[in-house]
C-alpha cells in the first residue's frame, strides 16, 4: 500500500488540529530498496457505529509514513455515517467491509485471514496510534516474538494514565501477578505465530484479546519492551471496559477455565488451576463470615476446615484474618482504645 501523506488525505473536520489531523509522522523510506527492508505490518480495525472516532483512528494508522502497511477496516454494519467516513480513505486502504458480523471478535478474525504482514495487531475504532509508533515497533522486533510499549488510557475529563508494559509472562498474567503490565494496543505480535497458536477465540466476546496474549505468550514468551507510547486508549460510555466490566470478569474467568484443560503449555495449565482455585475461594469464604444464621465460632471452625482441604490456596492472610474477624469482632476496637489511652 502506498503510504499517504497529509497532503493527500481528505482535509480534516473543522476544528479538527495536532496529531492526526494536521501533522503527520516522518516517511520512513522514499526507494524501492528502502522500502524492502521494512517489515511489513498488518493492523485490523474491527468497527460497529463508531463514528464519533473513527477517523482519528484512520488518520492516525495511515499517518504513520510507515511503507509496508497493511490496513483493513472491518465493519458490522453501522448506521452512523461510519460508512461515509471509510470511504473518504478507500483508496489507502488495503481492504475493508460493512457487513453484519457475530461482534468484535469474529471482526478481527475476519480480518487477520486477510492479512500478509510479518507484524499483526488490531486497533479498535475509538483508540489511536501516537507518531511514529509503527517505525518504533518494527526497528525493535529483532527477532522477538513480539514488542510491547506504553499505552495511555484517557477520557474526555482529563482522566490519563499512562500503563507500561513489563514483566508479560503467562504465568504471571494468569496468577494475576501485580508486577505483570499488559494491555492489548501496546503488544504486537507475529502473524504466523498468532495463527499458530489458534488466533482469536470467537467464543469470548470481552476477554479474547487476553486470552490470545495467554495463549500466545505460553508457546512464544521473547518479547522486546519498548518505554515509548504507542498508542491511546479511549475510555467513554460505550466503550467495553467502562460499560461492560461485569461481563469482562465473567469472561476473564471463562479463559481460566478453559486454559485449565486446553492450555498450551503444561505451566499454563498449572498456573490456571490455581488461579481457579483461588478465585472460587474468594467467591466461597463470603458465604461463610457472612452466614448469620450460625454462631461466630462455628463461621470460623467451617473456614479453618474448609481452608485445610486445599492449605495451599486457602491458608492465607486474608483467610487467617477473616478467621480473626469472627473470633474476636471487637478485637480492633479494643486494641485501638489501648492505643489511645
Amino acid at each position: 500500500m502506498v503510504t499517504p501523506r497529509l497532503t493527500e488525505l481528505p482535509p480534516p473536520p473543522s476544528g479538527c488540529s495536532g496529531w492526526p489531523w494536521t501533522e503527520e509522522s516522518p516517511v520512513l523510506a522514499t526507494t524501492a530498496q528502502e522500502t524492502a527492508a521494512w517489515p511489513t505490518i498488518s493492523i485490523v480495525t474491527p468497527s460497529f457505529n463508531q463514528g464519533a472516532f473513527l477517523e482519528e483512528t484512520i488518520r492516525s494508522i495511515l499517518l504513520q509514513g510507515y511503507p509496508q502497511l497493511e490496513y483493513i477496516i472491518i465493519d458490522g454494519g453501522s448506521t452512523d455515517g461510519s460508512i461515509g467516513i471509510i470511504k473518504k480513505y478507500e483508496p489507502w486502504l488495503t481492504y475493508w467491509v460493512s457487513e453484519r458480523d457475530e461482534g468484535q471478535a469474529h471482526a478481527i478474525n475476519k480480518g487477520l485471514a486477510r492479512c500478509t504482514g510479518a507484524i499483526f495487531n488490531w486497533i479498535n475504532s475509538d483508540d489511536y496510534l501516537l507518531p511514529d509508533a509503527l517505525g518504533r515497533i518494527a526497528r525493535s522486533f529483532g527477532d522477538a516474538d513480539g514488542v510491547a510499549g506504553t499505552v495511555i488510557n484517557f477520557d474526555d475529563h482529563g482522566y490519563w494514565e499512562p500503563l507500561v508494559s513489563k514483566e508479560l509472562e503467562a504465568g504471571k498474567l494468569i496468577r494475576g501477578n501485580q508486577s505483570s503490565v499488559y494491555h492489548q494496543p501496546g503488544l504486537w505480535l507475529r502473524r504466523d505465530k498468532v495463527i499458530a497458536c489458534g488466533g482469536i477465540d470467537e467464543s469470548f466476546q470481552y476477554a479474547f484479546d487476553w486470552d490470545l496474549t495467554l495463549r500466545y505468550l505460553s508457546l512464544f514468551p521473547r518479547l522486546n519492551y519498548l518505554p515509548d507510547v504507542l498508542a491511546h486508549f479511549r475510555l467513554h460510555s460505550r466503550s467495553k471496559t467502562v460499560s461492560a466490566h461485569q461481563h469482562m470478569i465473567d469472561d476473564f474467568y471463562r479463559v481460566i477455565v478453559k486454559l485449565r484443560t486446553a492450555g498450551p503449555t503444561a505451566p499454563t495449565r498449572r498456573a490456571s488451576d490455581w488461579r481457579l482455585r483461588t478465585l472460587d475461594w474468594w467467591k466461597l469464604l463470603p458465604q461463610f463470615t457472612e452466614d448469620t444464621r450460625r454462631p461466630r465460632l462455628t463461621r470460623a471452625a467451617r473456614i479453618a476446615l474448609a481452608a485445610c482441604r486445599d492449605p495451599q490456596v486457602r491458608m492465607t492472610r486474608f483467610t487467617l484474618g477473616a478467621i480473626r474477624c469472627l473470633l474476636f469482632p471487637n478485637g480492633r476496637r479494643h486494641h485501638q482504645r489501648e492505643a489511645n489511652a
